[in-house]
């Protein structure tokens, strides 16, 4: 027995290294980026000029507006959750929903960790593990959905100021053949892409490599995972064309809330040109998830999309700033995440 334990010790400890390295790499390179990316906007005048001028132009008014739309917004969320049977009440529904965005919004590291919290808080306030994995997965799928139209809104704004040189109020008049052009471009790398991975897959299954893994205890136990999951999102997806609509209704109202604060800043501007502004930030935050929390992203596809309709670069970065508030507001709910776990685990223990 002495003479066993330090000859295990080293494989303990190599195997160790592989392990943390694995949990903590997405972890450091999603840092790394974002260090990149603050410190090259620390690094030009310019661009801290802009963002102390943005600063300057935040009422606390225009965060006091968005937050009632903000709710509404939520609780329309809440009732998507529901539409995919989540299996709790729609009181306890709404609290996960206020978690789940409190952790997305302020829990950047790593990418992707609220939605992991989202799914916890479902399970401790009295829903089924599986049911919680498969009720993210289908919620994911309903919001990007749902994005979609506010996603090619943003593209054509950006599209038409990039053609026009400036003020895409004063481009509109240009053809608009090569946007159609530049649109086929773009969906056919998409289909590109997933074609080359569809082959990769039809390669990797047809290997001698796959046919020895399939044969493993742990392939196994994944095939059983994997039927008992598709039977539950099976079950949930009945419920996803109305989760989609309520979404599509909470994103616009993201757009309610950019005009409301550009209204307090005193910006004469459209409900369509805060829609406009509102989907590109939102958009970029969406396709470069893997940038923590979306910061500069969100703020730079703003700016853009600002610029696109005429509105000045500290004008527009202030809405974006404003939407980060309203975030933080919000976020206060994360605070209900340790309570919530306190009381189910005295709960089991009596």
């Amino acid at each position: 027995m002495t003479t066993s334990t330090p000859a295990s010790a080293p494989v303990t400890a190599a195997a160790a290294g592989p392990a943390f390295a694995s949990r903590h790499g997405a972890l450091l390179g999603s840092l790394v980026l974002l260090l990149v990316l603050l410190g090259m906007v620390a690094a030009n005048p310019a661009l801290r000029q802009m963002l102390a001028e943005a600063v300057g132009t935040i009422d606390p008014m225009a965060v006091l507006i968005v937050l009632p739309v903000q709710l509404v917004a939520i609780l329309l969320c809440t009732a998507a959750q529901q539409a995919l049977g989540v299996g709790i009440s729609f009181g306890r529904s709404f609290i996960a929903r206020l978690v789940r965005d409190a952790a997305h919004n302020l829990l950047i590291f790593p990418p992707g960790l609220g939605e992991a919290v989202g799914a916890r808080i479902v399970v401790v306030l009295g829903g089924r593990g599986r049911a919680a994995v498969a009720l993210r997965a289908l919620d994911i799928a309903a919001e990007v959905i749902a994005q979609l139209p506010y996603m090619a809104l943003a593209f054509w704004v950006l599209w038409h100021w990039w053609r026009g040189g400036g003020d895409l109020h004063a481009a509109q008049a240009q053809a608009h053949g090569g946007g159609w052009a530049a649109y086929a471009q773009i969906a056919g790398g998409f289909a590109l892409a997933a074609g080359a991975g569809w082959a990769g897959w039809r390669v990797w299954r047809g290997s001698a490599h796959f046919a020895r893994w399939r044969g493993t205890r742990p392939a196994r136990i994944l095939r059983a995972e994997s039927h008992l999951m598709r039977r539950e999102l099976t079950r949930q997806k009945a419920g996803l064309p109305l989760a989609v609509g309520l979404h599509f209704i909470a994103w616009g109202l993201s757009g309610v809330q950019v005009w409301l604060a550009a209204g307090v800043f005193g910006l004469n501007l459209s409900l369509f040109d805060a829609l406009a502004i509102e989907a590109a930030a939102t958009s970029a935050r969406m396709i470069l998830f893997f940038v923590p929390g979306g910061l500069v992203m969100q703020e730079g596809a703003a700016v853009l999309a600002g610029a696109a309709l005429g509105v000045a670069a500290p004008q527009a970065l202030a809405l974006s700033l404003v939407l980060r508030l309203r975030d933080v507001a919000f976020g206060l709910a994360l605070l209900l995440w340790p309570w919530l776990e306190y009381r189910a685990r005295a709960r089991r223990a009596y």
